[in-house]
Order: structure tokens, then C-alpha cells, then sequence
């Protein structure tokens, strides 16, 4: 998606929700060149996972599952990675 730097300041709430919520890359123009780019930020820490997983309906029980899946996965690619 492109924009205007004076669309960015009229309408920034709006593009940046559109970052956050529908994962938009925001290329931002001046003169029809491109200056900046707005993108979601990569990765989440535990907690982030948590909060936005039970808002959309995960439960605990299904957290400690996901939570005891990813620590496998890690202790795989950790040893892999030691050799």
C-alpha cells in the first residue's frame, strides 16, 4: 500500500491499524518517492503470544500445549545448532 506523507498525517490512526490489525506494509511517499516504510513488527515475546492467543479464544490448557511444543522444538534446533 502506498501513501502520501500528507495522507499519513491526516489519516495515521487509520494506516497504522491497518499495520497492527491487517498486517499492511505502508510504503510512504513524498513527491512520488519512497522516504519510509510502516510494517508490523516481527515476532512476539511469550507473554505477546499469550495476550493475543486468549483473545481469540485459546485457553490456558491450550497455551501449556503450545507453550510444551515450542519448548521441544527449541531443545531440537538448540542441540542441532551445538553440534
Amino acid at each position: 500500500m502506498f501513501v502520501s506523507a500528507t495522507e499519513l498525517a491526516n489519516e495515521s490512526k487509520s494506516i497504522l491499524d491497518r499495520v497492527v490489525q491487517g498486517g499492511d506494509l505502508v510504503e510512504v511517499q513524498r513527491h512520488g518517492k519512497t522516504v519510509a516504510v510502516i510494517q508490523p513488527r516481527v515476532g512476539a515475546t511469550r507473554s505477546e503470544l499469550l495476550r493475543l492467543l486468549r483473545g481469540r479464544g485459546f485457553s490456558a490448557a491450550d497455551f501449556e500445549e503450545l507453550k510444551a511444543a515450542i519448548d521441544k522444538a527449541s531443545a531440537v534446533i538448540g542441540y542441532a545448532g551445538g553440534d
